[in-house]
């Protein structure tokens, strides 16, 4: 509530410096300003994440928000290389324009996409409501879901000269478009903007936006500069400190100190893969778009949405066209094809990323559960990551999102230790196996899969379940005795069962390893044995010995005798 009321005076006062003349926007405090953005770009990510259902995500109940899950999008007529897309990016043009342009405005009618209508607004003077509401109309009668981004980047142009005016024109027109069931609203920022422009005076309040978005550009140089100040890469968060999760510090930390809760999207964003320069920035480029595309999602499970801004332009300093880009594309289409990420609109992501402590119990697939590092260390663009079990070497990758596959079909029940080293890091984990099933959260709950024993394609009823010991199956023994038409007899002296079955006779003892049958002795890999007053004994052993055959179903757990 204090939060709410701050920002609320905020805006009272914003209305009258307006009202006296042109705004004069304070002097920041560049000292307390630049310690933040340094404790920002100074963060060290260092953590193991697993994969967890999309309802383990944070959700709002935002209009159009997936329950978890990511949707990823470009512009449709310029990405064929990254198509298919669950989501597109296309324009609308200041008052100039009533409609998408084509091919956008065939291709949204036609796919199952969700769409950012980015909306330009130059002039805030030259906004007439009689045409947005033209505008939204033609929108809503796609009959698609539609998110419409009005006069974004307002804290860093002349779109923010006047807070008051701003705050008034986005109230009514995110009025209008909350009366159409197709459309969505996004109040989208810069996600650095004029240092002297903070978000605050921007926002319009909770009741007017849906979703919270972001222009969010990975660029190597502030305003092109090759000689950027240090201080001015720190303040900007350029060059060395130029990440995606770097970028969408300040705007996480807006909307929780003034407690806003919604999902997020990357209204627009890219990373700069060319220059005017010249420069090659592949090395520069790949962990960066990387970060982009899996540790946004890793760290900030609150990103539902990421658009790349996918266009050339010829008159700006840094390119972030990946079209005509290899490795780009490579980067790009790996992680639209992953689990997180959504392939459609109204299909779901396969998971979300999730701290591997809460992560609950993971099961294998193909013997398999794989983890992830985030790993984002200053210094340090491309770490390699180790990966080591019970102090053994195990695996290691240099590239995002880090992945290790750990071959859970190869480890013995109980706990066990992951070490994960990098640069100088190093964490430990401790997991706990047991059959098919590991949780870094304490010991697995895990049941067996019941064992069945059939004779001739009739399962046995058995008073005591069959148990696997060791890898073998052992099961009572007057039941499996008497299905295979033998007579039993039992001295309780000598703990020694006796069975007859036409002319062959077969003895055995329990807790012996010897199996006596017309005098020839067998060694059992594993012995006869009382469980809850049953004796048990292993059963292609007893079997074989009265010449019947064995074989065995692994996957539906099942003992088949025929004789």
């Amino acid at each position: 509530m204090k939060k709410k009321l701050t920002a609320a005076i905020l805006l009272s006062a914003l209305a009258v410096s307006s009202a006296a003349g042109a705004f004069d926007f304070p002097e920041p405090d560049w000292g307390a300003l630049l310690n933040e953005r340094t404790a920002m770009v100074s963060e060290t990510d260092f953590e193991l994440y697993a994969e967890a259902p999309i309802t383990s995500a944070p959700y709002y109940g935002a209009k159009f928000e997936p329950v978890g899950g990511t949707y990823l999008g470009a512009i449709p007529e310029n990405s064929t290389p990254l198509m298919p897309l669950g989501a597109y990016l296309t324009y609308i043009d200041n008052m100039r324009q009533d409609d998408f342009y084509y091919p956008a405005n065939s291709m949204i009618s036609s796919d199952s996409v969700i769409t950012m209508a980015g909306w330009t607004i130059d002039d805030l003077g030259s906004v007439d409501l009689d045409h947005v509401r033209t505008v939204l109309q033609t929108l809503n009668s796609y009959g698609k879901p539609i998110f419409v981004r009005f006069a974004n980047e307002m804290n860093g142009s002349a779109l923010g000269d006047d807070p008051t005016l701003y705050v008034d024109t986005f109230r009514s027109v995110a009025n209008m478009i909350h009366e159409y069931p197709n459309l969505a609203v996004v109040w989208s920022p810069m996600d650095i903007g004029s240092l002297d422009r903070p978000f605050e005076y921007y926002y319009p309040g909770d009741e007017y936006v849906d979703w919270i978005g972001v222009s969010c550009y990975t660029i190597k140089y502030f305003l092109g500069n090759q000689n950027t100040s240090l201080n001015d890469s720190i303040y900007f968060m350029t060059g060395d400190h130029g990440w995606t999760t770097n970028r969408l510090k300040p705007v996480l930390k807006f909307m929780q100190d003034n407690n806003i809760n919604k999902p997020v999207m990357i209204s627009e964003g890219g990373v700069a893969v060319n220059n005017q320069y010249g420069e090659a920035l592949e090395e520069w480029a790949k962990p960066r778009l990387r970060n982009m595309l899996w540790n946004t999602v890793m760290k900030y499970p609150q990103v539902k949405m990421i658009n790349y801004f996918d266009v050339y332009r010829e008159n700006e300093v840094e390119h972030f066209d990946i079209s005509d880009c290899q490795y780009a594309i490579d980067i790009f289409n790996d992680a639209k094809n992953n689990g997180p990420y959504i392939p459609s609109y109204g299909a779901d992501a396969s998971y979300v990323f999730q701290p591997a402590a809460q992560a609950g119990t993971l099961a294998a697939e193909n013997g398999y559960v794989p983890v992830y590092m985030l790993a984002h260390i200053p210094g340090t663009p491309t770490p390699q990551i180790n990966y080591s079990i019970d102090g053994v070497w195990y695996h290691a990758v240099s590239e995002a999102p880090y992945t290790c596959p750990l071959n859970v079909g190869s480890m013995t029940d109980g706990a066990h230790t992951l070490t994960v080293s990098a640069a100088g890091l190093s964490k430990d984990y401790t997991f706990y196996k047991n059959g098919s099933s590991i949780s870094f959260a304490g010991p697995v709950e895990y049941t067996p899969p019941a064992v069945t024993v059939t004779l001739n394609g009739n399962a046995i009823a058995f008073d005591q379940p069959p148990i696997i010991q060791d890898g073998r199956t052992l099961v009572p023994m007057r039941a499996i005795f008497e299905a295979l038409g033998a007579e039993v007899s039992w001295d309780g002296g000598t703990q020694t069962v006796t069975a007859y079955r036409g002319e062959s006779t077969m003895t055995l003892t329990i807790g012996s390893s010897i199996l006596s049958i017309d005098g020839r002795e067998i060694v059992l890999d594993v012995p006869a044995q009382l469980v809850n007053d049953r004796t048990l004994v292993p059963v292609r052993a007893v079997s074989e010995s009265f010449g019947c055959g064995v074989d065995w179903n692994g996957d539906t757990q099942t003992v088949i005798i025929t004789n």
